[in-house]
This record gives C-alpha cells, structure tokens and sequence, in this order.
C-alpha cells in the first residue's frame, strides 16, 4: 500500500511495474523523490519475486538498505566472487603498477608507466578484452575520447598503446586483483552471480560497459529491468562512466522512457536557474518560491553557518575559506578525505625541509608540469594541478609568524578534511553529489571551464546544474573571488 498520494509521474511508473512489459529508464531530475519511488516499486512486486538495488556509492546503499532494502554496490556484490576466482583474499590496488615494475624496463617505467597504468584501467571499465577486442584502433580511439597525451615528449604513442596492450593481458593472467578487477573479473571469467526477477539501477548516468554486462548476467531470463537517473547530473566521465550511458541502457535493454521531471526538493527560483541547464525540470505545484540571490563581494567568512553547504568547481577557493572559518572558531569541514590526503601527499613529495622552501619547490614544480601538461592539450591535468598548489598556498599565505612550518600546514589540512558534526560542509562540486541543504552557497561559477571535447564540456554544464540544484530553500551566488576567498 503506498503512504502518500503519488505524483502523476509515479502514477505512471507504479502502473508500469504493475501491468506493463520488458524494461523502463525513469528520467529523474534532482530532488524528484528516486529513493521513495524505488520503494514503492519493490512494495508492487509479487512476493515471490526476487529483486535488488544497485547503488552508485556506499553512501546511496546504506540509506535504502535503513530503508529495508535490497541495495548493494557493484562492488559489494562481485568482490566475493573475483578474489575467489583468483584465490585471493584482499583487493590489491597496486597491482598494474606492480605489473609495470615486474615487466618493463627501467626506461619504459618511467616514459609510459602512468600513462598505460590509466589507459589500462579505463580499458577494463570499457570491457576491453572481454566485451571487445583489445585492437590498436580500439586503444587509440579511448585516448582520443579522453583527450589523453603522454607524459614524456620523446614517447611515441604507438609504443604506449602496444605496452597498454601488454599490461592489459598481464593483468588479466595475474592472481592480483585491483579495484576495477572486482568488476572486469566476473565479466571476463564468466563467473557465476546471482540472479534475480528485478534488477533495479540508481544513478544509472553514471554506469559503464562493464557494469551494462554486469545488468546482463544477474537478470533471471524473464527478468525485468528498471534504471533511474538523470543525464544532466553525468560528472564521472573523467573516471570512465559513459557520458550517454542512459542512452546506452535504453537501447541495450529496450527500454521505455519514463520521466521524473518534477523536483520535490528545490523551490521555484531555484528551479528556474535550473531551467537554464534543464529546461524539463519543474517545481512542485506547491513549491515555495524560495531565495536567489547574487552576493557579489557583499561577503566574508562569517556569513556562513552551520547545517550550509558551500560547493565550488575547484579546491582552493574552499581551503582558503575553510582556514579563514576554523581561526574564527567556526566549526567548518572540506568533504572529500582524499582530496586532504592527495595535497598532504604533494607537500610529503616535495621533500622541503622549511615553509620557504616548499613554496620555492612547490612554485618550481607546478610551473614545470603545468607547462608541459598545457603543451600537450591536457587541460584538466592542467587545471587540477594549479588548483592543488593554490589551496596549498592558501594556507602558507595564512599561517601565523610564530608556526610557519611545515608540520602546522599538514596539520591544517587534517583538520579542515576532518569529519564533523553541525558544521558548515564545503564541497567541491563533485564530492556534493547526492547532498543537499536548505543553504547552499555556489562560489565562483565562472570556474566551471569550457574544454575541448564535447562530452566533457556537456559535463561541466552539467556541474552547474547539480550545484544549483542542491539548495531546498535558498541559493546565495558568490560571482567574485575576494581577498577572503583567494
């Protein structure tokens, strides 16, 4: 029995499951009620009908399982099985560099290790060997999409993609599994999984051809599949999910288009700044109007409270305002650990025994490999490294007189990435997918960058999108870096 009256899109999508065929795709913009309407789903299938939920992230399947539901990650479900295939008993996520090492030279390390270590893992995510040929064509083909170059002007490309294709079929012959093996194994060995009467998707925008062939072997043969998502919140290209996966579902699996286009979650001002990147997004008809408004320079640190959330397309905007809040004692934290343990990683690499010395080392470097990632049309190797050497000046530029070491930055930057209760969350705005707040703060749009290939400049439009649509009530827009936020 469903607990509350249905919108006129779930009508439709809770009568499909119940009278209709084959597979559908729900079209679900932000904040339109996915996690409630999967629930409602599951309630319409005959109990003897066995079904589960894949969740994109831990966080997403966590919150449906307190829901009382069948929700795994794709990871969850296959680890199991790949490390048994393999007699192993953990997942080694050093492995292609452990490859690399025991199979090539010294020279070959060096000019094409981290280039094919990439290239051979976005490989495993495209089912390359397994799904498709391996070819010459097919590799050069999957840098082209990614705009990849080599790291070492005298490598030759076509070297890259033979080592590419020497590793690839190590890998696969090891015993070693890494973080994509737990998906590529099951596909490439034919392993055995589960099956089940519904297979139901969230997130969906954000699967790859592996995870498509993964859909494929748990569905029973008359099984039914339902994936959600919504094409205008695809970020992850960059880490090998297909940009047009929806697209890619809908024509693997046959599948009827059911749309969710009506946000429960924003208000109408906010829906209609949303309208500039997703014009079939709608406010509910009893939405409230709710607060846009551009701040401009009309701020500082202090306007910023607990229960916000601040989001920003690069880090160092956020570390700089993350620092200035924690000298005033305003309980702060920057989402995303790793990103904290990547610019302590830097400092650690750079091996400067003083703070003069990193920011000469840390000038030095950046400039250096900035310079090279530029020549070679890598933009967003490019832009990433900047970022991480300004949010490491930010708080150079910061420390006090009487600490500036080397120890207090790395300390600043545990803490600031440190786990806290009712604080202000700052978030770049990948890491803020799936989060929302009554209070949301976008810093600095024009950071969002217009690159070269197509795919990727449709994600950074939608990036915008999903920085505006996290906001439930008001959405504050800060158009210009001040001293404070630089």
């Amino acid at each position: 029995m469903l607990t509350r009256v249905p919108s006129p899109n779930q009508t439709a999508i809770f009568n499909w499951v119940e009278t209709g065929t084959g597979n559908a795709i729900i079209e679900a913009v932000a904040g339109s009620g996915k996690s409630y309407t999967l629930e409602q789903c599951v309630k319409l299938f005959k109990p003897r009908e066995s079904y589960i939920i894949l969740a994109f992230n831990r966080d997403i399947a966590h919150e449906l399982a307190s829901r009382k539901l069948n929700a795994r990650t794709f990871h969850s479900m296959c680890m199991r099985p790949a490390l048994n295939a393999r007699g192993q008993r953990d997942v080694e996520p050093k492995k292609l560099q452990i490859l690399i090492d025991d199979n090539l030279g010294d020279k070959d390390v060096e000019m094409y290790g981290a280039f094919i270590r990439k290239l051979v893992a976005m490989g495993k995510n495209m089912g390359f060997g397994c799904l498709t040929r391996a070819t010459p064509e097919a590799w050069a083909d999957l840098v082209e999409h990614h705009d990849m170059e080599l790291d070492n002007e005298r490598a030759s490309m076509e070297r890259a993609l033979e080592l590419a294709d020497r590793l690839l079929k190590a890998s696969n012959e090891s015993d070693l599994v890494d973080w994509d093996d737990v998906l590529y194994i099951p596909v490439l060995d034919g392993l055995s999984l589960p099956k089940f009467d519904w297979v139901l998707g969230d997130e969906q925008q954000d699967t790859n051809a592996i995870q498509r062939a993964l859909l494929r072997k748990i569905m029973k043969p008359t099984g039914r599949f339902i994936g959600v998502g919504d094409s205008s919140q695809a970020i992850y290209g960059f880490r090998g999910a297909d940009s047009d996966s929806l697209d890619l579902l809908a024509q693997e699996f046959n599948c009827t288009r059911l749309p969710l286009s009506v946000t429960y979650r924003c208000p109408k001002l906010v829906v209609e700044r949303a309208q500039e990147f997703v014009p079939h997004i709608q406010a509910a008809p009893d939405a409230s109007d709710g607060v846009v408004e551009s701040m401009g320079m009309k701020w500082d640190h202090k306007v910023f409270q607990a229960q916000e959330l601040v989001v920003c397309r690069t880090t160092a905007p956020l570390v700089a305002l993350a620092y200035r809040m924690m000298k005033d004692r305003k309980p702060v934290m920057i989402r995303g650990k790793e990103v904290g343990e990547g610019l302590i990683k830097l400092i650690e690499k750079l091996n400067a025994k003083g703070i003069d010395a990193l920011v000469s080392k840390l000038a030095a470097y950046t400039a250096r490999e900035v310079e090279k990632a530029t020549a070679k049309g890598q933009d967003d190797k490019a832009t990433n490294l900047q970022d991480k050497a300004d949010a490491i000046m930010c708080i150079v530029e910061s420390l006090p007189e009487t600490n500036r070491t080397v120890p207090a930055l790395k300390e600043a930057l545990e803490e600031m990435f440190r786990v806290k209760a009712n604080c202000t969350e700052l978030s770049t705005i990948h890491k803020s997918k799936g989060l929302e707040a009554h209070t949301v703060y976008w810093m600095i749009p024009a950071k969002c960058r217009q690159p070269r290939q197509e795919w990727q400049q449709r994600q950074e439009a939608n990036l915008s999108y999903v920085a505006i649509t996290r906001a439930k009530a008001r959405l504050y827009i800060i158009n210009e870096q001040t001293k404070e936020a630089a």
